[in-house]
């Protein structure tokens, strides 16, 4: 019986503080809420390993206060595509899809290249062995592509272990809320690694690195044989511009591209004297927001036309 009245007590207890969380917390702009719906609403672990996850198809919903759309082909476009149009795909993470603001760089290259269509095919939590072989596996004779850009980030280094979600991770707000704060606490007293360290860890893993630029001379080689233009963009980190801690980790990142006669952009230039908590979607979340994305795509625009004329 005492067994029984504890375990009740423990269920009525979260049941509370689910409720709680979904009427004060969830205001649409806690991220690791968001991150929990943009898991479960968009996205679907991969039958391919190597790809580990893809979008759904065409879903709408709001996340971080923003309708999200994905078309037919899970690519963040608010319409199905011209099968005749040229095309631009941008392969990439959370960053080239959009987390948080209304209009990606994608959408404004769109509006500006008024000779081709910009496909946006960002994943969020996805690194660039993934996107590759997303590109491989679900996109790569779907369309004529004239262009393709994989867009390079920080963590796109990182080792992601793909897991289906448990029961409380696709239900509990409060969990996904828990989560975020025993997190916090563990970073705190050095217990987890801050996100500087992680950054700086992830290049220090040198078979993911490997692989990584293995998986990119294949999108190379399959670009040369299609006659495909192939761009490297490097986004850069936007908690801290001024004295940015990861030059030595863009450097292998350009040096390679290089190397490989891989024409390499990256958008640090542009950025690089703005406040960065101006380009934040909320202080406490730091993708790119509508003003750097706007700020990317512009300079992108320059960009892409000087290299698409040579």
């Amino acid at each position: 019986m005492k067994i029984f009245t504890f375990c009740l007590s423990i269920i009525i207890s979260f049941v509370m503080l689910e409720g709680l969380t979904r009427l004060i917390i969830d205001d649409g702009l806690n991220y690791d809420i968001e991150m929990m719906k943009y898991a479960v609403y968009f996205k679907s672990v991969s039958n391919n390993p190597k790809v580990g996850l893809e979008h759904k198809k065409n879903v709408e919903k709001k996340l971080m206060n923003i309708e999200i759309s994905l078309n037919s082909d899970g690519f963040r476009n608010k319409n199905d595509l011209n099968k005749n149009s040229k095309k631009i795909l941008m392969l990439g993470d959370s960053m080239t899809l959009g987390w948080g603001a209304q209009f990606p760089f994608s959408y404004h290259l769109d509006n500006k290249l008024k000779d081709y269509e910009v496909i946006n095919g960002g994943i969020g939590n996805t690194n660039t062995i993934m996107q590759v072989n997303n590109f491989f596996y679900n996109h790569r004779n779907k369309y004529n592509y004239d262009l393709i850009i994989l867009n390079f980030f920080i963590n796109d280094f990182e080792d992601v272990q793909i897991k289906e979600p448990n029961l409380l991770q696709k239900n509990s707000y409060f969990y996904a809320y828990a989560g975020s704060l025993i997190n916090q606490i563990l970073i705190k007293y050095e217990l987890k690694y801050d996100w500087k360290t992680f950054y700086i860890k992830s290049f220090e893993n040198k078979d993911a690195e490997l692989e990584t630029f293995n998986e990119i001379m294949r999108l190379k080689k399959f670009c040369d044989e299609n006659k495909i233009k192939l761009i490297i963009h490097n986004i850069p980190e936007l908690r801290n511009l001024k004295e940015y801690k990861f030059n030595g980790e863009t450097k292998l990142i350009r040096e390679f591209a290089h190397k490989n006669d891989i024409f390499f952009i990256d958008s640090y230039k542009i950025l690089k004297d703005y406040e960065p908590r101006d380009l934040w979607v909320t202080v406490k979340d730091s993708h790119a927001n509508d003003k750097a994305h706007l700020i990317i795509a512009d300079f992108l625009f320059d960009e892409i036309n000087t290299y698409l004329s040579n």
